[in-house]
């Protein structure tokens, strides 16, 4: 929800997410009568959902975000505020089910996947609507739409800028490679063999392509859909459970039942209402008074010991360990053979943080993060330690590598607590090794922008969990030269061929023990470059209201704001 930016510890994002494939565990509210919430520690016990025959139907619920809704173009939104919010409205050929089991959504059954592992074969299911945000209906569904919706996702000309993922995750689809290039407008390898039968064609066999096409970027939109997301935002059309029936930027966007949806029973709500720019100590304020229902935020560090300590609070603080890893990048191809174009001086700062004072800042809620994978990724390597925290060796290297007296920067990250204290104390380690660091703190929107445009942020402070359970997904969006770009993930700008054609090789690998291996292989080169200074794997604590029914924290979609119910009596 990799998905998905995040601010280093909290901006913009939903929930806990994320559970791996590998992983058993799972997230839910701990029963009224455990123990208070501790950091580190994961509830397991799913809740227990009444059959839908007998969920409670209609209602307004409604959740508060600290930032604003990026985008509603499910081509283009990548942060944890957009993305539940398109897939109320958007949907997707395959998803997940209540785990990490992909299921068909759009797809009338999981496709016909050719013996060379190229070759995917799609049935729609038919009846399916499009529907306005005013509830009418634009027309039924057919593969000519799903063609049109990924060759748009591939557009170099999409405004008001391309996906930040068109190559990386599409980039392996058979004629995808003309279209990025602006040779074409559309990818041969991707076809309509007739109204309710789709193909998809790749250049290599891959592992992911599945995940890929259960991310919302490849969200289906009627053919014809413009190709700038400031329209699509006027009137965002889907085939979801909800539509958009206004939105005020900065305030709130309210969501109401789509009457036309294809799927009977559902949504359970008549309306689901988005708060943004609510401040986090605000949220809670309001959820105790019973004026909101869900926080979208973790609990703020000055509220952190009341909340998860109290016992009134036991049955409504959730929380979960994600698969997230949180990162200081550095701008690795800095300009004018700046500092931080030095793989010597990365080096030298990836000893000199404590990572272990960070965790304490913020109440311990965390794993401390020495390579980039996270423990329930696949590929989590536990023994890849490369760097400690010694600031003399720091201070050598960096007098080796030309710099004895240090240097200047500035680091920026984005308003939400506790980013900007982190950030305090990056500094400070940054300052006892003699590098001088400016903070500047931002809006996440304006953020995101500029750790979006080459070389604005020598120095930021974020986070990044996965789009879906594999490995690929913490390199291919974000550390290679294919996202190095503007409107792309790779904040570091790091790019390395030789990486990339080692992923290019663990993604199509059959092998699933030779891949993982691969891919722990790529994460040590990838550390050796030094592009990153991971430093936690967030544990994601936030606080629901008594109102709100079916709330789990979904181990990739993390709030899966499609399915909720208001509780009777409530």
């Amino acid at each position: 929800m990799g998905l998905h930016w995040r601010g280093g510890s909290g901006a913009a994002v939903v929930v806990a997410l994320i559970v791996s494939a590998c992983s058993t565990t799972t997230s839910s509210q701990p029963p009224a009568s455990a123990a208070p919430a501790t950091p580190g520690a994961s509830t397991s016990e799913a809740p227990s959902s009444p059959a839908a025959s007998t969920i409670p139907q209609g209602g307004t619920l409604s959740i508060a975000w600290a930032s604003d809704i990026q985008y509603f173009d499910p081509a283009k939104g990548y942060d944890v505020v957009s993305w539940p919010a398109e897939r109320m409205m958007f949907e997707t050929l395959v998803t997940y089910d209540s785990g990490t089991k992909l299921v068909p959504l759009l797809a009338d059954g999981m496709p016909t996947i050719s013996s060379d592992g190229k070759t995917y074969t799609f049935k729609l299911h038919t009846g399916v609507k499009f529907v306005k945000p005013d509830g009418t209906v634009a027309g039924d569904m057919t593969s000519a739409d799903v063609v049109d919706s990924i060759n748009r996702v591939l557009d170099p000309k999409l405004k008001p800028s391309p996906s930040p993922v068109a190559g990386g995750f599409f980039g392996n689809i058979v004629g995808a490679a003309d279209v990025l290039s602006g040779k074409a407008t559309t990818a041969s390898g991707i076809k309509a063999i007739d109204p309710s039968t789709v193909e998809f064609d790749l250049v290599n066999a891959d592992a992911t392509f599945l995940n890929v096409m259960a991310t919302p970027f490849a969200a289906i939109v009627p053919k014809g859909t413009a190709h700038d997301a400031s329209v699509v935002a006027t009137a965002p059309t889907g085939t979801g459970p909800y539509t958009l029936k206004s939105y005020t930027k900065g305030q709130q966007a309210t969501f109401v039942a789509n009457k036309s949806y294809w799927q009977a029973g559902q949504p359970y709500l008549d309306e689901l209402d988005f708060k943004v720019g609510v401040d986090d100590n605000a949220a809670i304020q309001q959820i105790e008074a019973g004026t909101l229902d869900l926080m979208g935020d973790t609990i703020p560090s000055g509220s952190f010991t009341q909340i998860t300590t109290d016992p009134q609070y036991a049955d409504q603080v959730v929380h979960h360990t994600l698969v997230d890893t949180d990162y200081l990048f550095m701008d690795a191809s800095q300009p004018n053979k700046g500092p931080l174009s030095n793989v010597k001086v990365r080096q030298a700062i990836e000893y000199a943080i404590d990572k272990d004072n960070i965790i304490k800042l913020v109440h311990g809620a965390g794993v401390k993060a020495d390579c980039i994978f996270p423990p329930d990724m696949p590929g989590y390597d536990p023994t890849c330690t490369p760097y400690s925290f010694d600031p003399a060796k720091a201070k050598q290297m960096l007098a080796d590598a030309g710099f004895p007296n240090g240097f200047k920067s500035t680091l920026y990250t984005d308003t939400t607590d506790p980013d900007p204290a982190i950030a305090q104390a990056l500094q400070q380690d940054l300052a006892n090794v003699g590098i001088t660091v400016n903070v500047v703190t931002e809006e996440f929107s304006t953020f995101l922008d500029r750790i979006e445009t080459p070389h604005k942020a020598p120095l930021g402070w974020v986070g990044w969990f996965q789009d879906y359970p594999d490995p690929s997904d913490f390199i291919d969006p974000i550390l290679s030269c294919a996202t190095a770009v503007q409107g792309g993930a790779n904040a570091s700008w790091y790019c390395n061929k030789d990486v990339d054609a080692l992923a290019a090789a663990a993604k199509g690998e059959t092998d699933s023990t030779k891949r993982i291996a691969e891919y722990q292989d790529i994460q040590k080169k990838i550390m050796a470059d030094a592009p990153w200074v991971p430093v936690r794997h967030q544990e994601w604590f936030t606080l629901v209201g008594k109102r709100v029914g079916g709330f789990s924290i979904h181990p990739v979609w993390q709030y899966d704001l499609r399915n909720l119910w208001v509780k009777p009596g409530s």
